[in-house]
């Protein structure tokens, strides 16, 4: 490596103005500190996975090598109480199709195994994030060390959770060049269906038919081979996975669906509200409205930044893209590590009251939102509307940082 990455140019050697807090956070002392937070926070979430992992998808694994169905087990109210813990098999069949291996192993080793592999994915990430980015250095070590200290790292790991995955599946663009590689990668990020709508109906408004095609075969291959597997009527395995997402799914933090059944349901704005409360059966319109309110909300998203961003670097839109998915749909606080894309923006991009901005949003998100939750604030929901506000905030200011980055290179999305 060019001794010279390493080293923070001065305001008067780079022309731009001063920037001493981000330069003190690219110190060495700040980074080895930083270093040794990260290792503390890493070994927390191993941790925390050995003992719990609330969702860790080890039971319908476990349903999978017997061949019993688990969506349908948990939709029976699982009877034999055979799904530990939170891990409701809420995702798309591809997913389980990936943890059948993890089936066969006894808990603990399968704990230990995954949690080893979502480190490995986060680590991952956060180094093809730098590089599609153009983070080199001490800005590349400052983004691995800010996503690892984060709460949405160390939860998806002490959780079991597959977000890790999904992150690392789109961050692997940055090396995958064809429409094909893309498509296969965006394909594997559908099995959490939340998280691709908005990225896919930008790209169908792009035209980018093939890509899109090749998005479909991950989750296709994946029913396909669970269907052969199971051998249910095909029907009830195709819609099993939403059925069991509507009956478990909380509302989340910083979304529109949670906000609109705020709206319908009309509890106390400054009071925890347990998740059983928006859970409750209802009936008529108001079931479907905070779907339609989130798909709406995705659309309109798409359409603006496809009239808007015709001239925009892919890697801003990106950025804009992956975070809007969270604030449309439900996702609860590891999915933020999506984060780390804006991040790369704001690392990236010359100093500005955006750029500022933005590192202080994530910081809410990425460590204020822990306070929340230890205080039960996070379940109030003024805080679940004030921090959709914050979000959509995040995604403005990144988008406003779009001509305060200097690429060299070019990069469509």
């Amino acid at each position: 490596m060019d001794p010279s990455e390493n080293r923070t140019p001065s305001a008067v050697e780079s022309g731009k103005r001063p920037d001493r807090w981000l330069d003190w956070l690219l110190s060495l002392p700040a980074l080895w500190m930083g270093t040794i937070l990260a290792l503390v926070s890493i070994a927390d979430g191993i941790r925390n996975s050995i003992l719990h992992s609330l969702d860790f998808q080890w039971s319908p694994a476990r349903l999978l090598t017997q061949h019993i169905d688990p969506w349908a087990t948990y939709l029976a109210g699982d009877p034999g109480h055979r799904i530990l813990l939170n891990q409701v098999p809420n995702d798309l069949h591809e997913l389980y199709v990936a943890m059948l291996p993890f089936g066969y192993l006894p808990l603990m080793p399968a704990k230990i195994v995954w949690a080893s592999i979502n480190v490995a994915l986060v680590l991952l990430s956060c180094s093809l994030v730098a590089r599609m980015y153009e983070l080199n250095g001490r800005k590349a070590w400052l983004l691995t060390l800010l996503a690892l200290t984060s709460t949405p790292a160390r939860v998806t790991i002490g959780n079991g959770q597959v977000t890790a995955l999904v992150v690392a599946s789109l961050a692997l663009w940055a090396v995958a060049r064809s429409s094909q590689a893309r498509g296969l990668l965006l394909g594997v990020a559908w099995a959490k269906y939340s998280v691709p709508p908005v990225l896919a109906a930008y790209l169908l408004l792009r035209r980018r038919w093939r890509l899109l095609l090749y998005s479909l075969l991950p989750p296709a291959l994946g029913f396909l081979f669970i269907y052969g597997w199971l051998r249910p009527p095909f029907w009830t395995l195709l819609w099993e996975p939403l059925r069991a997402s509507t009956n478990n799914v909380s509302p989340g933090l910083a979304n529109i669906m949670a906000v609109s059944e705020i709206a319908m349901r009309h509890p106390p704005l400054f009071q925890p509200v347990p998740d059983a409360f928006y859970l409750s059966p209802v009936t008529g319109w108001m079931v479907v409205l905070p779907y339609l309110c989130g798909i709406a909300l995705a659309i309109g998203i798409a359409l603006y930044f496809f009239a808007r961003g015709q001239h925009v670097d892919g890697r801003v839109l990106m950025a804009c893209l992956t975070t809007a998915c969270l604030l449309c749909f439900k996702h609860q606080i590891y999915d933020f590590l999506f984060l780390m894309f804006p991040l790369a923006v704001a690392l990236k991009a010359e100093s500005s009251a955006a750029r500022n901005w933005l590192l202080g949003l994530i910081a809410y998100f990425w460590y204020g939102e822990r306070l929340l939750h230890i205080r039960r604030w996070e379940f109030w929901p003024a805080v679940v509307i004030v921090s959709f506000c914050l979000l959509l905030a995040l995604i403005a200011a990144t988008w406003k940082l779009r001509d305060r980055v200097r690429w060299k290179t070019d990069w469509e999305l």
